[in-house]
């Protein structure tokens, strides 16, 4: 798979299929939401990437036009981009019509269609989550418990096989198979990412293909180089007065082309000789020096 970068501007680049849903998991992701009283709401992210800062504020730019001027404060502050709003509670409801993020138990029966999960989720990868290059591993890093529980239900939903761990003050959720990873790739719809990902899987299989023939090969190798040199032992031990000429001879030709198959080592010598015959009159040399 391509880079973290690459992945997450590409999912930032593509059309919301449930806007809200996918704010929801942001706001989960960045621990970005705090109620204040009477139901008022203040969001905010921190981001070093504009693409995935616009992909946040579009996500809501339906209710840009009733936000008040000033309302909203986009900053700057080194390579960091940060964004926060104060909502008013009438505007905190329009924005969410209905389905708030402040009521888990409310969001987490939505989370249990694949199409809500998948938005759900790719909304809090984009802000919190990692994927290695290699596409062995993906995980959510979620500051709060109910973070953590939201994208399991959605997981599971997904039909994704995952784990979780704590690290630090992180509770994490992770994907270890690639199998998993390319199914969650597709319910997000991230194609360039998941064409990438089967080129790798694809690749790393013909290199094990070709490491196990490289690997047969250099055993079969070494097994006949033992082979050879057992018989040139057993060869020099043995009285030659009590072998016959043809086993003399045989021996001989296999001691000079120790790397040829009996097949080919039979070609080498006159007359009409079987690979039965090579293995005979060996193993008469190796039971005499026996």
């Amino acid at each position: 798979m391509a880079t973290i970068e690459f992945l997450k501007q590409e999912l930032a680049g593509l059309s919301s299929t449930d806007p809200l849903l996918e704010l929801s998991g942001a706001l989960y992701g960045g621990s970005s939401l705090v109620l204040r009283h009477g139901g008022a709401l203040s969001i905010s992210f921190t981001s070093k990437s504009p693409l995935i800062m616009r992909y946040v504020l579009s996500l809501s730019s339906h209710a840009l036009a009733s936000w008040q001027p000033r309302q909203a404060l986009l900053s700057r502050a080194g390579h960091k981009l940060s964004f926060s709003v104060d909502l008013t509670p009438v505007q905190a409801q329009q924005l969410f019509s209905g389905l708030s993020p402040l009521e888990p138990t409310q969001l987490e029966r939505r989370l249990r269609g694949k199409r809500a999960a998948a938005a759900f989720t790719r909304g809090f990868f984009l802000i919190s989550g990692y994927a290695a290059v290699q596409g062995t591993h993906l995980e959510f890093s979620c500051s709060l418990p109910v973070g953590r529980r939201l994208v399991e239900r959605s997981l599971t939903s997904l039909r994704v096989t995952h784990g979780s761990q704590i690290r630090r003050v992180s509770e994490i959720t992770y994907l270890k198979s690639r199998q998993d990873i390319m199914s969650l790739l597709a319910a997000w719809g991230a194609s360039n990412s998941l064409v990438s990902l089967e080129e790798l899987q694809l690749e790393r299989y013909m290199d094990n293909q070709v490491n196990r023939s490289v690997n047969a090969e250099l055993g079969n190798l070494q097994r006949e180089t033992m082979a050879v040199d057992v018989l040139r032992a057993a060869f020099h031990r043995t009285d030659r007065t009590c072998l016959s000429s043809r086993t003399i001879e045989v021996v001989q030709a296999r001691l000079r082309y120790p790397d040829l198959p009996l097949s080919k080592l039979a070609d080498k010598m006159p007359g009409c000789v079987s690979k039965s015959t090579i293995h005979y009159h060996i193993d008469k040399v190796l039971r005499n020096a026996r």
